[in-house]
């Protein structure tokens, strides 16, 4: 494991009791070419294999954004401990159809609340009734809709920050086939 998996490993384990240290921000790019920006749930991170997991719904712009252009970047910020990684990152979608068990797997892991939030409709869909609660489709509440998905995040190089203590410390890890090379930079 190369040095930016123990940093972030450690950043994780340090704040596991706060329940912010899971969202980081996500950025990808529209049809447009606009950049677009949002807060996911880190659901898991397999440091071997250079791999943060999230979920999401195929519906979604981030969806239709990551299928055509699958490099994005990510920028996770730990209050507590002050450090900030800035990933580039490729993704990988996986849904029902392209990996079931793996879906079914990330679907079972949720609670009844979380897996409701995949049957409100059509995200970013006008809501008609905003005052009254979503309405939920409870055909089967456990069966995981089509629309659901996995993504896997492969990170492809790090920019780390450390902004405790005078000097600050900021590294730079880049892949170069089966190694990362670290490279220590001005903050």
């Amino acid at each position: 494991m190369s040095d930016w998996h123990s940093l972030l490993d450690s950043s994780l384990r340090k704040t596991r009791d706060e329940p912010q240290s899971r969202y980081f921000q996500l950025a990808t790019v529209d049809a447009k070419g606009r950049a677009q920006n949002r807060t996911v749930v880190c659901r898991t991170f397999a440091p071997q294999q250079d791999t943060i997991w999230f979920i999401s719904d195929i519906r979604s712009a981030k969806f239709a954004e990551l299928t055509v252009q699958p490099n994005a970047a990510v920028c996770w910020y730990f209050t507590t401990t002050r450090e900030q990684y800035r990933l580039n990152v490729t993704a990988t979608i996986h849904t029902p159809e392209t990996g079931n068990a793996l879906c079914a797997e990330y679907w079972q892991s949720l609670s009844r609340a979380g897996r409701q939030q995949f049957l409100w409709g059509q995200p970013a869909a006008p809501r008609t009734h905003p005052e009254q609660p979503l309405q939920v489709d409870e055909s089967d509440p456990d069966a995981m809709p089509a629309h659901f998905c996995v993504v896997a995040l492969q990170v492809t190089e790090v920019d780390y920050l450390n902004l405790k203590g005078n000097p600050q410390q900021r590294q730079r890890f880049v892949r170069q086939g089966s190694r990362w090379l670290c490279k220590d930079l001005i903050p």
